[in-house]
């Protein structure tokens, strides 16, 4: 069963679920050590001082960005680029067995392009994806037809 885990609170999530339109279950792992213990989430001190873990590797301290992609992401979420940094993309898969619960896989940054079912068709385009960086939007953001 496909479950999704999203850090902001549960009834946050619910609300924008019901938007959406969607079906799957769907937790927060706001106020846990669930980000954080999947080296997906740092601290600001973690973030300042380095020596964290991503993507099986360590990582430096934080450098401000240069160029216009993690400001554009930062201001499409809402925060600022040093917070947005802060959280990084991942997926885990668990396995319920004999009612244990086993960390099966996990896939971060560029190991998750598999799962964009559609980038694999469009990458493949003579212009790609032909968009701009942060060019999707939620279905009730486009204009009618």
């Amino acid at each position: 069963m496909l479950w999704a885990i999203s850090r902001a609170p549960l009834a946050k999530l619910q609300a924008f679920r019901q938007r959406m339109g969607w079906t799957f279950p769907w937790a927060s792992s706001f106020d846990s050590d669930f980000n954080w213990d999947f080296s997906m989430s740092l601290t600001e001190e973690q973030q300042r001082e380095g020596g964290t873990e991503y993507n099986y590797r360590p990582q430096p301290a934080y450098t401000p960005p240069k160029g216009s992609g993690p400001n554009i992401g930062a201001q499409v979420t809402g925060t600022d680029p040093a917070t947005y940094a802060r959280e990084r993309p991942g997926m885990s898969a668990f396995v319920l067995e004999d009612g244990n619960v086993y960390h099966s896989y996990s896939a971060f940054a560029r190991g998750l392009d598999g799962l964009w079912g559609a980038y694999q068709w469009l990458d493949r385009a003579p212009k790609g994806r032909n968009e701009p960086t942060y060019w999707w939007r939620h279905h009730d953001k486009y204009e009618n037809a």
